[in-house]
């Protein structure tokens, strides 16, 4: 396994911790503007956006309700085709709700749709999706996030909550490896 000296060595700062905060201060105005008289369930899509939400959060005006979604595609740093539930919220606090969807970064967009798909199929009212990072890839995605924070080239990044084998979630600033 790398340690975490030999990572940075090997990587360079996409963002700092200011100008990702920055970002952040940026999409909790828009969703206050846009959610600004109803009720929102809130979800993040665990584990890498908990340093994005735990920034977002005390900044939203409007009422949410938290609950969360554990989902994954990943298993030693590459996605796969198989997304993995290991958490998701109960139908009932789904239907007929205005859901709105956190996660840490937009790559293919496979499991955010995937979860999008089955908030709709659960009868939300309606749902929005807000990465904080969004990579740019020379593909379509099967979704478009409604909020985006910052982009990112298609290279491999970690740092604020996205994690490199293991290592990295708690790194203030945007990591990109250089292989």
């Amino acid at each position: 396994m790398i340690s975490r000296d030999d990572l940075l060595s090997n990587s360079t700062v996409i963002y700092e911790y200011d100008e990702i905060l920055e970002a952040i201060s940026s999409i909790a105005l828009s969703l206050n503007e846009a959610y600004q008289e109803k009720k929102v369930s809130l979800i993040p899509v665990m584990t890498g956006v908990l340093p994005f939400a735990g920034h977002l959060i005390p900044k939203l005006e409007f009422d949410l309700e938290l609950d969360y979604y554990h989902a994954s595609r990943y298993q030693n740093n590459k996605g796969g085709n198989t997304i993995r539930l290991i958490y998701e919220p109960q139908e009932e606090k789904i239907k007929d709700q205005a859901v709105l969807l956190l996660d840490d970064i937009l790559d293919e967009g496979h499991t955010l749709a995937y979860i999008k798909d089955k908030l709709n199929k659960q009868g939300a009212s309606s749902v929005e999706t807000a990465v904080l990072f969004d990579k740019i890839i020379d593909k379509p995605k099967p979704l478009l996030a409604s909020y985006v924070g910052l982009k990112v080239p298609n290279v491999y990044v970690y740092g604020f909550g996205l994690d490199f084998n293991g290592i990295g979630r708690n790194m203030a600033h945007l990591y990109a490896y250089k292989n």
